[in-house]
């Protein structure tokens, strides 16, 4: 006379059209238990094995919450996709005859791993389906299973498994090629592992695998695609330690992105690493701006020279004319400074060439000036600009009159502010004035006048 027993009864009634549903569905009411009858009917069911018995409670709790007004739907729903499940796994193919508590307990992530590791993955995948199980918690975990399995299968060729598991995997979240070419590796086969290794769209998941099954070069063929230069530097980083010297500049010139990304590194970390690359490659031109950069480098006159030498020499092979005679000057202007520091004490070295011409006329050395004029081939007019502008600031004015009437200026003068160019002669009638003006560039100083 339980509540779900009489709704039972009256569910059985109602189908035969009798009026005895209807009594037994008023003494239901009249004890205020329509819901724990239908709670009842729900519960029984899901203890039931047959599947008949489970129809006729469901059916029961059915027709009962019809007349519930506030009725929640979830446990009625739920246990009917439970017995789904649990009928499915009761099959004697499939051989798991679970009652609906030991379900519970067991949870459904365990079942699922029940089946995986029984290998019934069609069934686990549906159920995962179903169920709605998120896919990096069923459906995709189960093919991961299924592929690691299938790879291990020695009957199939590689090029059948690879497609086999490209097919069924597709683009799968959660399922990574690469942990299922790591099985085929570890199991022998390293051909299918590079198959599957194709359709890794993660290049950082590609790569560490390839250098792991000794395949360096399609590794770094990879790393390049990839676009990604810590990717890259991994790779060539491993192969430098992996392959003789020679092996190792040949691999990365059949890589020019590789190639230029470790010289990229050597310029930072390895320079003589950089200078065998150039040598390797019978690149002149970059061996001989290698040699110009390391002699800045170099804090002895001797070894500056000997590096600057070498540049001449690589730049010649490179048919560069300009940069070797420019070294070359480079050299002269060296020699040069170093004669007059151990003279002087100038403080020369390592100064350009208008920055010496500069420090010598401030030191009052106009006979080397003129020697530097000379033989560097100063034009005309920066010459005349810099040594009037030198003499002007020291208030040289016995020298500058001198200067001036060397020879006919090639920059002209501006007095005061006025346009007309005036003679150098015009000029000096002002010295004892001092207070004149002087430009440069159209006059002496392009427009921008300074006092005196």
């Amino acid at each position: 006379m339980a509540p779900g027993a009489l709704l039972l009864e009256a569910h059985r009634e109602y189908e035969k059209s009798s009026q005895k549903a209807d009594e037994y569905l008023r003494e239901i009411k009249e004890q205020g238990m329509l819901a724990e009858a239908v709670r009842q009917c729900v519960e029984a069911a899901g203890h039931e094995y047959d599947s008949n018995t489970q129809k006729s409670l469901l059916r029961a709790a059915s027709f009962g919450k019809c007349f519930l007004t506030d009725f929640s739907p979830e446990h009625f729903v739920a246990t009917c996709r439970e017995l789904r499940v649990l009928n499915a796994v009761r099959e004697c193919s499939v051989g798991l005859p679970l009652t609906h508590t030991q379900f519970k307990q067991m949870t459904l992530q365990v079942l699922i791993d029940r089946l995986v590791y029984r290998q019934f993955y069609q069934l686990a995948i549906e159920i995962c389906r179903y169920l709605k199980i998120p896919d990096f918690q069923g459906v995709s975990r189960v093919l991961k299973h299924w592929a690691a399995c299938k790879v291990q299968q020695k009957e199939l060729s590689d090029e059948a498994i690879a497609r086999a598991v490209c097919l069924k995997v597709g683009d799968s979240l959660g399922v990574s090629y690469s942990h299922i070419a790591a099985k085929a590796f570890e199991c022998g086969r390293t051909e299918l592992a590079i198959k599957l290794l194709d359709s890794e769209a993660r290049s950082g998941e590609q790569v560490p695998l390839l250098l792991k099954m000794k395949r360096s070069q399609l590794a770094l063929s990879k790393a390049v695609e990839s676009g990604d230069t810590d990717l890259v530097y991994m790779v060539v980083t491993h192969l430098k330690n992996e392959m003789n010297r020679g092996d190792f500049f040949m691999t990365l010139r059949n890589q020019p992105v590789a190639l230029s990304l470790y010289r990229q590194f050597c310029k930072l970390q390895e320079q003589e690493t950089l200078r065998d690359l150039y040598n390797q490659d019978d690149d002149h031109q970059e061996l001989a701006n290698y040699y110009v950069a390391t002699s800045y480098r170099e804090k002895r006159l001797d070894s500056r020279l000997s590096h600057l030498q070498s540049a001449v020499d690589e730049y010649n092979k490179a048919k560069n004319e300009f940069a070797s005679k420019a070294t070359e000057d480079e050299m002269r202007l060296l020699r040069f400074q170093k004669k007059l520091d151990d003279e002087k004490g100038a403080g020369l070295m390592g100064l350009s060439l208008q920055a010496t011409m500069e420090t010598l006329l401030m030191l009052g050395l106009y006979k080397q000036t003129d020697q530097l004029y000379r033989d560097f081939k100063v034009p005309d007019k920066r010459y005349w600009w810099l040594k009037l502008k030198s003499l002007a600031e020291k208030e040289e004015w016995e020298e500058l009159e001198k200067f001036s009437k060397s020879k006919k200026s090639p920059i002209g003068y501006l007095v005061g502010g006025s346009s007309p160019q005036l003679a150098p002669t015009i000029l000096f009638d002002f010295f004892n004035v001092k207070n004149i003006s002087c430009a440069s560039s159209s006059g002496l100083c392009g427009g921008l006048h300074q006092e005196k």
